[in-house]
């Protein structure tokens, strides 16, 4: 079939990070000659299964209303679903919304979730806000509906990500929506309430000025997939800040913000591809007829799973995962650490881990590479994230890598054995 036949946004599309290394993972591991497969860090999810009391509760309720698991359902989700999400939001956040018109269960997960945020809000030609390094997905979502990423790199994304300085300085009269959220892909980086609130400061200013000339206000798109990887303290939200003008007047963000959040990364519920919204009534409203017009509502199985998985009792089994995975991080970083020339910080939150390699930058060149992550995927055999894919165009993130540290502690020594020695031989080439 003709090019001509594509649509200019899909010609243009980005291929896959995740899904591109899984393949040249499966291409390197049939060459000849290579006794040691490769070990793969790149997939963001934990090694750790599901709980059984997701299949159980799954399947108890196939035998009790095997009607209702194969019926439409509300285009907003079943209502009890709701009500659970509702509950587990005010747990874990205590910011509550409605479960009758404030909160909307979508299909495809978070990243579906995402994609009727977009549509919803977004015209062609509007400007998205993006601090960088960030998750690669923005930049292709965004320019399929017509609009643009405006990125923000600041070289201080660990300690303070965005600040209210960088935001002024990235919004124009086309600024749409801003993208904040928790635990930071790839950084890990947690917004403190007082951020958040400098953060809303700046963006209540600009919705107030926007409502008095009759124009769009900014939106903040709050996603928190690692939102129960929040170790010691509860997860702030830019949607409980209310801003007190300098007019006198107050500004609630929760009017122009919408979380977007899911099972997933929490519970190891990647398949069941769940996702869900909590937003303004008047917002949730307009989600529910673009998501009817995209795919109806969100699978009836995968919601029976959720709603398990939203139940009081299942937080501790949230917690205890969250804690497993950062004690395995703490053991990788450790070991990492202790390698020449390697940079490992310790991250606020998540399960990643942003590796700095900039100071081996001449060596791996020399090697013939010009990212890090080639270099650790043939020479150590440890498949990584390239930096460059969370921040285009800024030349040092080549030699960052981001990595899965959600992996077992015996493939989490085995990649660490491998990276050092790959090192060594390095620096004893270079020497």
């Amino acid at each position: 079939m003709s090019n001509n036949s594509v649509s200019e946004r899909a010609k243009y599309l980005r291929e896959s990070i995740t899904h591109g290394t899984k393949a040249k993972i499966a291409e390197l591991n049939k060459q000849p000659g290579f006794n040691n497969e490769v070990i793969d860090l790149s997939i963001g999810s934990l090694d750790e299964k599901t709980s059984n009391k997701i299949d159980e509760a799954v399947i108890d309720f196939i035998k009790k209303e095997p009607s209702t698991i194969h019926d439409f359902c509300p285009v907003s989700g079943f209502h009890f679903l709701r009500n659970a999400v509702s509950e587990r939001v005010k747990r874990l956040r205590d910011v509550y919304y409605s479960p009758d018109d404030e909160i909307m269960i979508t299909p495809g997960g978070i990243k579906g979730a995402i994609s009727v945020v977009f549509h919803t809000v977004l015209n062609p030609n509007d400007e998205v806000v993006v601090p960088l390094p960030n998750w690669p997905h923005y930049f292709d979502m965004v320019e399929l509906h017509g609009a643009r990423v405006r990125g923000v790199y600041t070289d201080h994304f660990r300690a303070k990500g965005i600040t209210a300085e960088d935001l002024e300085d990235a919004i124009t009269p086309r600024t749409k929506i801003v993208i904040l959220g928790d635990c930071v892909n790839p950084s890990g980086k947690i917004y403190s309430i007082s951020e958040l609130e400098s953060l809303a400061e700046v963006i209540a200013k600009h919705n107030v000025e926007r409502e008095n000339n009759g124009s769009s206000p900014i939106h903040v798109l709050y996603d928190c997939p690692y939102e129960s990887h929040i170790l010691y303290q509860r997860p702030a939200t830019i949607s409980s800040v209310v801003i007190d003008l300098k007019c006198g007047r107050k500004y609630s963000m929760r009017d122009c913000t919408s979380i977007v959040t899911g099972p997933g990364k929490t519970y190891g519920m990647h398949g069941d591809r769940i996702g869900y919204i909590c937003s303004a009534k008047s917002l949730i409203r307009h989600m529910e007829k673009v998501q009817v017009n995209l795919n109806s509502f969100a699978s009836t199985y995968g919601q029976i799973a959720t709603y398990a998985a939203m139940q009081p009792d299942m937080d501790k089994v949230a917690s205890e995962r969250a804690r497993r995975a950062r004690r395995n991080l703490s053991f990788f970083l450790d070991r990492l650490n202790q390698i020449p020339g390697l940079v490992a910080p310790v991250p606020e939150g998540g399960y990643f881990a942003f590796l700095d390699l900039t100071s081996l930058k001449e060596e791996i060149q020399a090697k013939g590479y010009s990212r890090a992550d080639d270099f650790l995927l043939n020479e150590a055999r440890v498949a990584t994230i390239s930096g460059a894919h969370f921040a285009e165009n800024v030349p040092d993130m080549d030699y960052y890598v981001r990595v899965n540290c959600g992996r077992s502690r015996g493939v989490l020594k085995d990649a660490s054995c491998r990276i050092l020695r790959s090192v060594d031989d390095l620096l004893a080439l270079a020497g």
